[in-house]
């Protein structure tokens, strides 16, 4: 009678392949989460452009208000307000049928979900200011957001307001 001999746990080669698989699965990954960051990243500051697009307009048709658009102070949204009083946003009201709704984003949120409560744009508790003609008052004309491993940045032109997305 012959004894059959079993094999417990695993050759070295097995084990290096098992690695390098491991590895090279690893590297192919990675790029894809940075990839998802900066898309992010990315669609947060085109919502950013875009609400400040609407402040701007805003402030176009109501010569009588300050209008501008307000950082949180945590970094993790933003308000178009009237700037004497930045603690109420600003109402968007369609007609006198509809009451409207606050001018108020968190990322995370609502039209903002695409990003996470975590990300941040900075600088955090910035206040831009339109003027009635649509250039800026005040505020720091450059804006980032930023996603874990990723940054998107706008520029805000003084003079005439239009925001950029920087490349």
């Amino acid at each position: 009678m012959t004894k059959r001999v079993t094999r417990r746990g695993f050759t070295f080669i097995e084990v290096m392949v098992s690695v390098t698989i491991m590895a090279i699965v690893a590297v192919l990954l990675v790029p894809l989460g940075t990839q998802r960051d900066q898309g992010r990243a990315t669609a947060a500051v085109r919502l950013l452009a875009s609400d400040l697009e609407h402040a701007q307009m805003l402030a176009l048709s109501r010569p009588n208000v300050r209008v501008g658009v307000h950082i949180d102070d945590d970094g993790g949204g933003w308000s178009i307000v009237d700037a004497d009083n930045i603690d109420i946003p600003i109402m968007d009201q369609f007609d006198d049928g509809h009451s409207g709704r606050t001018l108020h984003v968190r990322l995370g949120e609502g039209r903002a979900a695409v990003a996470r409560s975590t990300d941040k744009v900075s600088p955090a508790g910035q206040l831009l200011v339109f003027t009635p003609l649509g250039g800026l008052e005040s505020g720091i004309p450059t804006l980032e957001t930023a996603a874990d491993t990723a940054t998107a940045s706008l520029e805000v032109n003084s003079d005439t307001g239009f925001a950029s997305i920087v490349d």
